[in-house]
């Protein structure tokens, strides 16, 4: 006959409890051999000298060629470029557009090219003027000269549907010009109507000035009015 009951296991030597082992451990170990604990910031040592240089060298990699590049673009010397040349028909579309452009086109010379955006007697004057410098160019030429160094700016003092006004100041060889141009509009485009030289600042405040062309007297007077000037 066979015994059919559970023979009991004999205890393997990696089962032994984890308490008894790490107790023997702990025993046999020596207070020597225990990792100390820092106490002070030179203990710690952190970060340690090795950290320091590798982040010397990233900041010496990023910040030197950031130097070389920005040193490079401000040195080198950028190609001057001219204002693009815009036609008339574009520069004369609002008022004081056209009042700058004639302005600083009369102050440096060029009557002719100021002509097209001018009308009536002033464009007449424009042109009288450019014939009588082809016939004398010395003054011309040095007028002309001097172009390039002519700065101009405008106000627009006054608009309405169909005139405008604006006072333009131009400095040429230290000296202040400063006009008064009526502008009269004709389709899409201004052309200065007359041009007369004005005294005073620039900015000065001024009243408001009407530009609208006022309706007939029938119109504008209040009713009843013809009836009491008949009594």
């Amino acid at each position: 006959m066979y015994n059919d009951a559970a023979m009991p296991a004999e205890p393997s030597p990696e089962s032994a409890p984890l308490d008894a082992r790490s107790t023997a451990l702990a025993a046999g170990a020596s207070d020597a051999a225990r990792p100390a604990v820092p106490r002070t910031e030179q203990e710690l040592n952190s970060p340690n000298p090795l950290t320091l240089r590798l982040l010397g060298v990233i900041f010496l990699g990023t910040f030197l060629p950031w130097v070389a590049a920005k040193v490079a673009c401000n040195v080198r010397e950028a190609p001057v470029r001219e204002p693009p040349e815009l036609p008339v028909a574009v520069l004369s579309r609002q008022p004081k557009d056209a009042a700058i452009e004639l302005q600083q086109l009369v102050a440096g010379g060029q009557y002719r090219e100021a002509s097209e955006l001018a009308k009536g007697d002033l464009k007449a004057e424009l042109r009288a003027q450019d014939e009588r410098f082809q016939k004398e160019p010395q003054p011309c030429a040095a007028l002309r000269a001097r172009a390039s160094h002519v700065a101009t700016r405008a106000v627009l003092v006054g608009r309405g549907p169909l005139q405008a006004e604006a006072r333009a100041e131009s400095e040429v060889d230290g000296k202040t010009e400063r006009y008064v141009l009526r502008l009269e509009t004709d389709g899409t485009r201004w052309y200065v109507t007359s041009r007369t030289p004005y005294p005073g600042d620039l900015l000065t405040p001024v009243p408001v000035i009407s530009l609208t062309p006022s309706p007939p007297a029938s119109i504008a007077a209040p009713p009843g009015s013809a009836g009491t000037a008949a009594k």
